[in-house]
């Protein structure tokens, strides 16, 4: 293993006050997940219409800008429809699920640092390398990410592969804000491996700590006492990759408040059932609400329950028999007690029974 040593780094600036711009990020850093989910057969158009984004993006947005939260959302929309929670950024795919398999480890976990070694030992399994550790310092707690041997696949630009690695980190912090509300202002500074401000910085706004440019690998250092205070472990509900992806849109709206945004309610439902949480107590349970207060908040957005399962349902179904998988399989994947049940709301979904589709498909 080779030690992920800190080098002194050549650049530092502090992190702008909340609400000095927009946190943003350039459409131009999407293209590697938009190129990904177009070679699996994700329809884009739709993609976006469904996250309500601008569809002309797609075709003309290169050099404009989309904000960090909607960043974050069509992440884990495409992680969910292509199956990969790498979006096929790396060689080495990960399930859907990996990280609630990460997150259903920490239960033990008595403080931060535990924590932060357990999601760093798992990571290195699923990844199949050392890329993560942490270490403890006389007055920080660091984790520290080292990808220069990591099989990236599909990025060859340096920009973009310091872009998905910033976002890591950011998607390391939000985790553990899940887990505790003292991760929120533990952070005292950061290193990471873009030589320089220059270039397309916008989504380092997130960060109120000094950012230190040009490292040799990426660390974000946590306060020592807060990261080796005690700490309860959320209920087991709390911790799922929902809830950290929600945390990020809440935390980046709330540090601009110009964004003007909430990750909608529907998204939301959306995603939780299609990781597979399918009953409603249990989805409203997933986003800490009550089943009365869902309903009402799905109404206001225009949308039922029943109507956004049988979206999720359908559309899951359409993306299995167009893989190949067998009628039965797909009705046993989608929770049908047979495949005749199956076979019926299929039909009424789509106006053809699934061997049909599977036939035109």
């Amino acid at each position: 293993m080779r030690l992920a040593k800190r080098e002194p780094a050549r650049h530092s600036r502090p992190m702008q006050e909340a609400g000095e711009h927009t946190i943003s990020v350039r459409f131009e850093r999407v293209t590697p997940l938009i190129d990904s989910a177009r070679a699996y057969g994700v329809d884009i158009e739709e993609l976006f219409s469904a996250l309500n984004l601008p569809e002309r993006l797609v075709e003309t947005g290169r050099n404009e800008f989309i904000s960090l939260a909607d960043y974050y959302r069509l992440q884990n929309r495409l992680s969910i429809l292509i199956g990969d929670e790498t979006v096929h950024l790396s060689s080495r795919q990960l399930l859907p699920g990996s990280t609630d398999f990460v997150l259903a480890h920490l239960s033990d976990c008595k403080n931060l640092y535990e924590v932060m070694g357990v999601v760093a030992k798992s990571y290195n399994l699923l990844h199949g390398g050392q890329f993560n550790q942490v270490e403890k310092r006389r007055a920080s707690v660091d984790y520290l990410i080292d990808d220069r041997d990591f099989p990236y696949a599909g990025m060859a630009a340096p920009e973009d592969i310091y872009f998905q690695c910033e976002c890591i980190l950011i998607f390391l912090h939000c985790l553990l804000m899940v887990i505790s509300s003292s991760a929120r202002d533990a952070i005292t500074g950061l290193y990471i491996r873009r030589p320089s401000p220059g270039g397309d910085c916008g989504h380092l706004g997130y960060w109120d700590a000094p950012i230190r440019f040009g490292a040799d690998v990426y660390t974000v250092s946590f306060d020592r006492d807060v990261a080796l205070a005690p700490i309860r472990m959320p209920s087991a509900d709390a911790l799922t990759a929902n809830a950290v992806y929600q945390m990020i849109v809440e935390t980046v709206a709330g540090k601009h408040a110009a964004l003007g945004m909430i990750n909608p309610i529907a998204t939301r439902v959306r995603d939780a059932l299609a990781r597979g949480v399918v009953e409603q107590p249990d989805v409203a349970a997933q986003m800490g609400l009550s089943v009365a207060t869902l309903r009402r908040r799905l109404s206001r957005e225009s949308f039922t329950f029943r109507g956004l399962r049988e979206e999720v349902l359908n559309e899951t179904a359409r993306r299995l028999l167009a893989e190949g998988k067998s009628v039965s399989d797909v009705a046993e994947a989608l929770g049908f007690s047979d495949a005749r049940a199956f076979n019926r709301a299929f039909k009424d979904w789509n106006g053809v029974t699934p061997k049909a589709f599977a036939t035109q498909s």
